[in-house]
Order: C-alpha cells, then sequence, then structure tokens
C-alpha cells in the first residue's frame, strides 16, 4: 500500500475543489481509477495539508512534516493546483521535495497537470458523483459499525468478530 500525501493549493483548500466547495476530485480520482493518483496501484490518501501560500515555497516545510508524522511515500499537488496556470512554482517545488525526501511528486491527482492548466473547473457526470442518499447509507453504514464495536467492546469475544469485520470492509 502507498500512503499519500496530498499538498493542496491555499487558495482552493477553503472552497473545495473548484466548482464543488468540497474536496472530493482526489478521492475520486483513486475510486474511479483516473489521472496520476487513480494509476498509483494500492495508494491510500493518509493526508491532506493546505500549500502554505503563494508563491509555495513552504511546501518542503509541509513534505517535511507529512513523512516525519504519516509516513508519507507519495505526494500529490492535486489538479486544482494547476487549473489557470494558477501556480509557477509548483515544478520548482516537487523537484525539490523529491531530491530531499526521495519521494515521488505526482503533478495532478484527477487530470494530469498539463491537461488541468486549460481548465478553470473540472465538469463531471452525474454518474460520477455519489447521490446524497448513497453518501448518506455510507455515513449510517459507518455509524452502525461503530455503534455495533462500542456496543460490544466490553466482551472481548464479540470485539474480535467486529474488528474483524472492520478490517473486511
Amino acid at each position: 500500500m502507498h500512503r499519500v500525501g496530498i499538498i493542496a493549493c491555499r487558495d482552493h483548500w477553503k472552497k473545495g475543489c473548484p466548482g464543488y466547495q468540497a474536496h472530493i476530485l482526489c478521492f475520486l480520482a483513486l475510486e474511479k481509477k483516473r489521472g496520476p493518483l487513480g494509476e498509483l496501484p494500492g495508494a491510500k490518501i493518509v493526508a491532506m495539508q493546505p500549500c502554505p501560500g503563494c508563491p509555495g515555497t513552504g511546501r518542503l516545510d509541509v513534505a517535511r512534516r507529512l513523512v516525519r508524522q504519516e509516513g508519507v511515500d507519495y505526494f500529490v499537488f492535486p489538479s486544482c493546483t494547476f487549473f489557470d496556470n494558477h501556480c509557477p512554482t509548483a515544478f520548482a517545488q516537487a523537484a525539490a521535495i523529491e531530491a530531499e525526501l526521495g519521494r515521488p511528486v505526482l503533478m495532478g491527482s484527477y487530470l494530469e497537470a498539463a491537461a488541468a492548466r486549460c481548465c478553470s473547473t473540472v465538469s463531471l457526470n452525474p454518474g460520477d458523483i455519489p447521490s446524497l442518499t448513497e453518501c448518506r447509507q455510507r455515513l449510517l453504514n459507518l455509524n452502525y459499525l461503530r455503534y455495533l464495536y462500542e456496543k460490544q467492546a466490553a466482551t472481548p469475544r464479540k470485539a474480535l468478530q467486529i474488528l474483524t469485520l472492520l478490517k473486511a470492509t
């Protein structure tokens, strides 16, 4: 499993992915197996941090912290970093991270950097985004598993069954 750390554009951090008001495109890249992040076998997002801000020279400090605290194997500068040719220092910062930390940096998550440069936002098909009902069902499933675990955690023989169930999902 590859532990992935995403260093997102600070300008888009508060608003979320352009046009979606949530940080979804990186997660959709993994789920739909699209873009540079989706093509990375066995990838799991373990951290997501904003860039300290323009001109983006603080990304190396963020990367050092993510390696130390989260054990990140790969870094991703998400597609939003490159929309409308937004970040002029991204490629230089990626080279600095790779040189100092020896960890590869993927340029783009959902779209490759070159493709994202000509975009201002990403249009998705309605089928690409989970429905509100599906999102609620996923959340209810997680809450129900947590409830079962907490209820039966006092009984060691039953807790093992719930932990096994959690690992299977």
